[in-house]
């Protein structure tokens, strides 16, 4: 689409969008006041990310939907982050169980697509999540590795943060999606509270610096958010009625050692009128469709200066945006954003019996289900992450 049209195109669902919450018509000084901070004060995005390291231990950067943009970047502040001293990747896409053959990956003297392909299956089989921009993030990690090998440092380490499931507590009828089985199936307790204690031992207690690639869900650091009926309805801990996420319970231990940074996507809606909200209700958006000469992508601090007091009024948790991170990152407009890619075969014939046995998806937990299924259903998964701006209604 061209660049034009489709700043122009954002700008009126921008207008219906606020219109159908009954908010008023954005401020066009407000707008103003906006671009001009952000051009003050913005940077290149991976400088931004490597500069947090000066002055805090880990940097979680989190995102909610996979897409072809986020995971490229992702591949490079691997790189940068390495460059400013950074020795472990932390992925909450992979888990603990696999940490021999993700230290294999990543060490191995030629890069072995297939052992990386099964050391993100089995988080990548619960959430339809097998992508080439995300599994090249490994491959960014080897990479940076062989470059370096020569040099007397450590190599870089990608530390899986999740877990397995443990499938022997329930039936093999269980729903895997009910919010019922999964005080059964985390026999080792909330993920959040594993993914904590991993970084606790494996980052804090020896002084290292991690980099911490999550969902938005495990990324904030002072927000509790309110739980969402999509994205909490399982596998979520809940405490006093706010969501606790494995940043949060960090956040509890090292105070603002740890910080986030959040990749620009749409926000959590209490799904009245629907399940995604626009950032401060429209206004960053409209900042950058109206101001052409706003570099994009771009990074900028987000608790201090005009962004902070932005009001998040149709957003599940109606907060201004300086709570809910310290950074952010435009990384693309809405109309430019694309799907990652699917791998292909990304659930192997001689795996489907296993991955049917971990699938949450009831269709393909049963017998008949194939590799193609499977496929399919990433396919899917791309396309919905593609389509998430088009829900914001």
């Amino acid at each position: 689409m061209d660049r034009q049209l489709g700043d122009r195109a954002l700008l009126e669902r921008i207008a219906m969008y606020r219109h159908r919450r009954e908010l008023p018509p954005i401020q066009p000084t407000l707008v103003r006041e906006l671009a001009e901070w952000l051009t003050a004060h913005g940077a290149d995005p991976l400088s931004y990310v490597c500069d947090l390291f000066d002055r805090h231990q880990v940097v979680f950067v989190g995102h909610h939907t996979p897409t072809r943009r986020v995971g490229l970047f992702l591949q490079d502040l691997v790189a940068a982050a390495f460059r400013c001293g950074v020795n472990i990747v932390a992925m909450e896409y992979a888990c603990v169980d696999d940490q021999a053959r993700l230290d294999a990956v990543v060490t191995g003297p030629t890069f072995d697509e297939q052992l990386a392909r099964e050391s993100l299956l089995r988080w990548g089989i619960r959430h339809h999540f097998a992508y080439r921009e995300y599994l090249d993030v490994l491959g960014a990690v080897w990479e940076v590795n062989r470059r370096f090998a020569g040099e007397k440092r450590p190599p870089m380490r990608v530390l899986g943060l999740d877990y397995d499931l443990d499938l022997d507590a329930v039936t093999d009828t269980a729903d895997l999606r009910s919010s019922f089985a999964w005080p059964h199936l985390r026999s080792r307790g909330p993920v959040s509270a594993h993914m904590s204690e991993v970084l606790l031992r494996e980052v804090i207690e020896p002084g290292h610096r991690a980099l911490v690639l999550t969902r938005t869900a495990h990324a904030m650091t002072r927000l509790r958010r309110l739980p969402h009926r999509v994205w909490d309805a399982f596998d979520a801990e809940v405490s006093g009625g706010h969501v606790v996420g494995a940043a949060n319970r960090l956040y509890e231990v090292v105070a603002d050692r740890a910080v986030t940074v959040l990749i620009h996507e749409p926000l959590p809606a209490d799904g009245e009128l629907c399940d995604y909200a626009m950032v401060a209700d429209g206004v960053m958006d409209a900042a950058f469709a109206t101001n052409p000469d706003l570099a994009v992508p771009l990074a900028f601090d987000v608790d201090r200066g005009p962004t902070a007091r932005l009001n998040c009024a149709s957003s599940l948790d109606r907060q201004p945006l300086g709570a809910l991170a310290t950074g952010w990152i435009y990384l693309e407009r809405d109309y430019e954003r694309r799907a990652p890619t699917p791998l292909p075969e990304p659930v192997p014939a001689v795996h489907v019996e296993h991955a049917r046995r971990y699938a949450l998806d009831p269709a393909l937990r049963c017998e008949r289900s194939t590799a193609l299924d499977f496929a399919a259903a990433v396919s899917a998964s791309a396309a919905a992450a593609e389509l998430a701006w088009t829900q914001v209604l």
